[in-house]
C-alpha cells in the first residue's frame, strides 16, 4: 500500500503535460464553432464561458480517470442549458431573451418520423426546388450525427437525456428495485419506434410527439380542441411523473430505458460506431456490482454466466467507474488493448480517443443553446 502511495504523485505529474495537451485538445475545436456561431447574435464571451467548461470536462476525466462523474456534470449541463433556452418559453416572453429563437430539429421526433422526411425528401428532389430540399436535409444531419456518436449520444449529448440522468443520480441508493419487470421491457422502445414509424408515416404528422412527448410544456405541438388537448395534457403530466419520479425512486434513467424510441435507434445505427465497452471475464469476480451500476439496464448478468454487455450500452461509463477489478474498459469494437496509465502514451488509449471524440461532438453540439443560455440568465439577473 505504503508503494502505491508513494508511486501515484509520480503517475500525476506524468499526467500534467498530457492533461494539458487534451484540455487543449477539447477546448479549441468547440471554442471555434461556438464562437462562429454565437457571435453573430452575442458576445463571444459566452462561447468562451462554454468552451473552458468543455474543455475542463475533458482535462478532469482524462487526468483523474473518473469520466463518469464528469461526463454527467456535462451532461446535466448540457441539458440544463437546452431546457433554459428552447424549453422555459414562458420566462424568456417575459425577460425579453434575444437570441436564437428558433427551436432545433428534436433527434427524438425525427427518428419516430423518419419515414415522412424520406418521403418529403423524395418530393423535394422531384421538384428540383433547392428551397425545399435544403431544410429537410437537416435530417440527415442526424443520421450523420447518429453514426459519428454513436450510442454515447444517449448519455453525452441527447439534451432530454440529461434530465434522466441528473434524477437518477439524486438518491445514493434506489428505494425501487424493479429489474425484473425493466428487463422485460427493455425492447419495448424499439416496438415504440416501429410502431410510431408507421403511424406518423400514415398520418403524416409527429405522433410521438403529439401523445407521449413529456419535453412539450410550454405548449408547442397541443391540439386546437379542447378535448383532444385535455388528453394530451394528462399524458404528458404521466410521462413527466413518470420521467421524475421513477428515474428518481429506480436511480435509473426510466424514461431512456423504457420509453424513449430514439434509444432504439441509437442500439441499432450505434453498431456502425467503432467505440464499445470491453470486457475482461479474466479479471471479473462476478460481484454484480457493474450490473447494478448501469443505470440504463443494458447488462445481462447471471451467477456462473458470461456478463452480457447489450445494445442499449450508452458508453456512460458508469460500469467502468464501479468495476473494483477493472475489468471493464473502453474499446475499439471490444478489441484488447493494454492501456498506458500516464505519460503521453495515455492519449493513445481507447478511452482517451472516445471521450475527445465525443467531448469534441457533444459540445459543439452544445454551442447551439448552451451559450445562448448562459446569455439569457445574466440577462434575467440583470
Amino acid at each position: 500500500m505504503n508503494e502505491v502511495r508513494n508511486l501515484m504523485p509520480d503517475k500525476n505529474k506524468r499526467n500534467i503535460l498530457p492533461s494539458a495537451v487534451f484540455f487543449i485538445l477539447s477546448f479549441v475545436p468547440v471554442f471555434l464553432f461556438s464562437g462562429n456561431v454565437v457571435s453573430k447574435e452575442i458576445s463571444p464571451v459566452y462561447a468562451l464561458i462554454w468552451s473552458l467548461f468543455a474543455g475542463f470536462t475533458g482535462w478532469a476525466a482524462f487526468f483523474t480517470g473518473r469520466v463518469a462523474g464528469y461526463r454527467r456534470g456535462f451532461f446535466v449541463t448540457m441539458a440544463t442549458g437546452f431546457l433554459v433556452h428552447f424549453k422555459f418559453g414562458l420566462i424568456s416572453k417575459i425577460f425579453e431573451s434575444s437570441c436564437f429563437k428558433g427551436t432545433p430539429y428534436c433527434h427524438i421526433a425525427i427518428a419516430t418520423s423518419f419515414f415522412n422526411y424520406l418521403y418529403q425528401q423524395y418530393l423535394a428532389l422531384m421538384s428540383g426546388n433547392w428551397k425545399l430540399w435544403a431544410p429537410v436535409s437537416i435530417a440527415f444531419l442526424w443520421i450523420f450525427a447518429t453514426l459519428a456518436a454513436g450510442r454515447a449520444f444517449c448519455s453525452w449529448s441527447c439534451f432530454y437525456g440529461g434530465i434522466d440522468d441528473f434524477f437518477s443520480g439524486i438518491l445514493k441508493k434506489p428505494v425501487l428495485k424493479l429489474d425484473k419487470i425493466a428487463f422485460a421491457a427493455r425492447d419495448f422502445p424499439m416496438a415504440l419506434l416501429i410502431f410510431f414509424l408507421l403511424v406518423s408515416f400514415s398520418s403524416m404528422l409527429p405522433s410521438y410527439c403529439l401523445w407521449l412527448c413529456p419535453f412539450k410544456f410550454t405548449g408547442e405541438l397541443m391540439d386546437i380542441d379542447p378535448g383532444i388537448k385535455n388528453i394530451q395534457m394528462i399524458l404528458m403530466i404521466a410521462a413527466i411523473i413518470f420521467l421524475v419520479m421513477l428515474s428518481f425512486l429506480l436511480k435509473k434513467r426510466a424514461f431512456c430505458s423504457i420509453l424513449c424510441p430514439f434509444g432504439a435507434w441509437q442500439a441499432f445505427f450505434g453498431k456502425i460506431n467503432p467505440f464499445r465497452i470491453g470486457f475482461d471475464k479474466e479479471k471479473c469476480t462476478e460481484c454484480g456490482i457493474c450490473f447494478q451500476s448501469c443505470p440504463v439496464y443494458a447488462m445481462d448478468f447471471k451467477k456462473g454466466e458470461k456478463l452480457k454487455i447489450l445494445d442499449y450500452c450508452n458508453l456512460c461509463g458508469e460500469c467502468v467507474s464501479a468495476c473494483p477489478e477493472n475489468a471493464l474498459n473502453y474499446s475499439v469494437f471490444r478489441i484488447k488493448t493494454k492501456d498506458v496509465e500516464s505519460g503521453f502514451g495515455k492519449l493513445l488509449n481507447p478511452e482517451s480517443f472516445f471521450i475527445l471524440s465525443i467531448l469534441i461532438f457533444s459540445g459543439t453540439l452544445g454551442s447551439l443553446f448552451v451559450p445562448a443560455a448562459i446569455h439569457d440568465v445574466m440577462h434575467w439577473l440583470m
